[in-house]
C-alpha cells in the first residue's frame, strides 16, 4: 500500500516565521520611505506564499522611482533582517512530535517559496531536514513542486496558509489544509475548507482525514 503525501508550507506552517517576513518587507524597503515600507508590507501580506523574488520586482517597478536598485541588494537586506530571528524560533512540539512519529507511515515534503538553499540550511539548523523525502523552493512555483512530488493513486494533503497554496492545491488535485493564523484569518473566514489554527491533536486529525480521501 501506497504512503499519503502530506506537502507541508513553511513561514507559517513549519515555523511561525510568517510575522518575521511581514516585518522584514517593511525593514527592507523603510529606507525609501515609510508610506514605500507599508505599501511593500501590504503586498506581502495580499500575496503570501508567492517567492519573494517576485514581490521584490513588483515592487521596484509599482513603487520605487530608482530603478537601478539590484533585487540582490534588496534580499540581502531582507536575508540579513530576518534569517537569524527564524533560526531562534521553535517548531511547534505537537508538530515536532508529529514529524518524529510519523515521518516513516507517510511521505513528508516541504514546498515554499523561500529559495530552495535557504530553506534547506533551516531544515538543518532546526534538526528536523531527515523528517522530509524532499524539499522544494523557490525559483520553481509551488505547483511545479506539488507536479513533481505527486504519484499515480496517492492520497496527498497540502498544508498551507495562503491563496497561493490554496490555488496550487486545487490546480493538482490535492487535499488542502488551512494553517490559520493571525494574518491569514480574514482572507480566509467567508471560504468552506478545511482548517486547523494549531497542531493539537494532529496525529488523529491527518489519521481520520486519510481514511476519508
Amino acid at each position: 500500500m501506497s504512503k499519503t503525501q502530506i506537502i507541508f508550507d513553511f513561514d507559517g506552517v513549519i515555523l511561525n516565521s510568517h510575522k518575521v517576513k511581514t516585518v522584514g518587507f517593511y525593514f527592507t524597503f523603510k529606507k525609501f520611505g515609510n508610506s514605500i515600507g507599508s505599501n511593500a508590507k501590504n503586498y506581502h501580506l495580499k500575496n503570501i506564499g508567492i517567492s519573494r523574488f517576485a514581490k521584490f520586482r513588483y515592487i521596484k517597478k509599482k513603487f520605487l522611482s530608482d530603478k537601478k536598485i539590484k533585487i540582490t541588494d534588496l534580499n540581502k537586506k531582507f536575508n540579513d533582517y530576518c534569517f537569524n530571528k527564524i533560526i531562534s524560533l521553535k517548531v511547534n512540539h505537537h508538530l515536532l512530535n508529529f514529524l518524529k512519529k510519523n515521518y516513516k507511515k507517510y511521505d513528508f515534503f516541504i514546498s515554499t517559496g523561500t529559495p530552495e538553499k535557504e530553506i534547506i540550511k533551516i531544515l538543518k539548523n532546526k534538526r528536523i531536514f531527515h523528517f522530509f523525502k524532499k524539499i522544494y523552493g523557490s525559483p520553481r512555483k509551488k505547483v511545479e513542486h506539488i507536479n513533481l512530488i505527486k504519484k499515480r493513486k496517492q492520497k496527498r494533503i497540502f498544508i498551507g496558509d495562503s491563496k497561493e497554496d490554496l490555488f496550487s492545491a486545487k490546480k493538482t488535485s490535492t487535499f488542502f489544509i488551512l494553517r490559520e493564523h493571525s494574518e491569514n484569518k480574514e482572507q480566509f473566514k467567508k471560504l468552506n475548507i478545511y482548517k486547523i489554527n494549531n497542531f493539537l491533536n494532529f496525529e488523529l486529525k491527518i489519521e481520520k482525514l486519510v481514511k476519508s480521501l
